[in-house]
């Protein structure tokens, strides 16, 4: 196993908890290689997903490093950097190694859980520095052990998005766990020229055009006005859906229709928010749909295998319809809405380190906002064991720039879906008065199987 010296650099106090150590953890064995990242692949780019699981025993690091390294011999891309050259991205996988830092805090597992739904959990992860990324001088992935007073564990992650998406992290997570039991891993699926690969494989649009779009220079320059003054006002709010209220739900919403836990937690928070804003007639509501299975693409490939569902709702649309309205589009997504091949092209067209930065959906206003949902739910989260133990808990790190961001993940113990998405603070405010929390919660009825931690969302 090759793991580099520990780096006592920069090694400090953060709100919350001290750093102990840090060091690069490399893939054991190593190999090197080159894989050139698409078009969307610079899209996504600065968008660096964070989340911590939390464990209810005290980890040893030692081991959790060990089995990282073996793990990351069957993912490379995540220890690899980016190289730019002659307008392609490219990430060089020589065994560079991934962030893997270990602190303490004084903090208890639930003082933890409860400062990071308070949008306070930032000293629980290392997030990438993407500018950094992109010129090769920073990991594309950080794991942070921090132990906590009473013995339990937060285990934060960042992943640059340039490797992949969410399933492709959850590729790496479960491989992890697999070398740390002692398991063998599950192979990914690296390509080496994905470009050429998706052109290959991917079936043709069913789609009329692209689902991204070139912003105009007045745009942008609003996004930046609204960075620099707004963006660090957003709120984070959390509701639960027990298993009990979602079945209430889908047997409301689609009597007839076979609709499942998405389609209906989705258009009824999506109800929700058109009710809590007056002054909006429409906004559009984006779920990114993973498309590996739709078309015909290997689940364990690596990369961002992800399109944009985008619909447009008008105000005083109730929910049954909404929840219809996406499992249609979702039935007939391949006929109607694959817009891969497009988007890349797009993407490719407007060119440039500082021309993809302008990519964005086609339905983003940015005089408004949409609602932009992405499911992490079905992807074995609390699957994730360490020394035979299953999280507590596993939570985003809502740190994204744009509010509307929203994320559905299992409960505790895989128990109902957390909804859990960013907003600006008066519509922060009006999401969380009693009124909208009992229409959010008329599904709910005594006696649900509701976890503790969640009795007050």
């Amino acid at each position: 196993m090759r793991i580099s010296d520990t780096a006592r650099v920069g090694l400090g106090r953060r709100r919350g908890s001290a750093y102990t150590g840090r060091r690069l953890i490399k893939p054991s064995p190593t190999r090197s290689f080159d894989v050139l990242c698409t078009s969307f692949d610079r899209v996504v780019e600065p968008v660096p997903p964070n989340m911590v699981f939390f464990y209810e025993r005290h980890l040893d690091t030692e081991a959790l490093a060990d089995a990282l390294a073996k793990a990351l011999a069957y993912f490379p891309v995540y220890a690899g950097r980016i190289h730019v050259a002659r307008g392609a991205m490219r990430i060089r996988c020589r065994g560079q190694g991934v962030s893997f830092a270990v602190a303490s805090s004084e903090h208890t597992l639930e003082e933890a859980i409860r400062a990071n739904a308070q949008d306070r959990g930032h000293w629980l992860l290392d997030s990438i520095n993407v500018v950094s990324a992109h010129r090769g001088r920073f990991p594309l992935l950080t794991i942070r052990v921090t132990h906590l007073a009473d013995g339990a564990t937060a285990l934060g992650c960042g992943f640059h998005h340039s490797v992949g998406d969410f399933r492709s992290f959850m590729l790496l997570m479960h491989a992890w766990a697999a070398t740390a039991s002692g398991k063998p891993a599950a192979q990914a699926l690296i390509v080496e020229d994905r470009p050429a690969y998706l052109d290959e494989h991917l079936p043709p649009d069913g789609a009329k055009g692209s689902g991204l779009r070139a912003l105009r220079f007045s745009e942008m320059s609003r996004l930046a006005v609204y960075a620099v003054k707004d963006a660090r006002k957003k709120r984070t709010v959390r509701v639960y859906f027990s298993n009990d209220e979602i079945r209430r739900m889908r047997n409301e919403y689609g009597p007839d229709t076979p609709l499942t836990a998405n389609d209906v937690v989705c258009a009824h928070f999506t109800e929700a928010l058109m009710l809590s804003d007056p002054t909006i007639a429409r906004r559009a509501l984006v779920i990114a749909v993973n498309v590996r299975n739709r078309c015909g693409l290997e689940p364990t490939l690596l990369g961002n295998l992800v399109t944009l569902l985008q619909l447009d709702v008008p105000r005083g649309e109730p929910a049954a319809t909404i929840a219809k309205r996406i499992r249609n589009s979702v039935d007939h997504f391949n006929d109607e809405h694959l817009d891969i091949r497009s988007n890349l092209k797009m993407a490719a067209a407007v060119g440039g380190r500082w021309g993809i930065t302008r990519c964005a959906p086609v339905s983003l206003d940015v005089t408004t906002f949409s609602s932009g949902i992405t499911n992490w739910s079905n992807e074995g989260l609390y699957h994730v064991t360490f020394e035979g133990t299953a999280p507590t808990h596993v939570a985003s790190v809502m740190n994204y720039l744009l509010p509307g961001t929203g994320i559905l993940v299992e409960g505790a113990e895989g128990r109902g879906l957390l909804f859990v998405m960013s907003l600006p603070p008066g519509i922060a405010d009006a999401m969380a008065s009693p009124t909208m929390r009992d229409h959010l919660h008329r599904f709910r009825r005594n006696g649900d199987d509701i976890p503790p931690l969640y009795r007050d969302l």
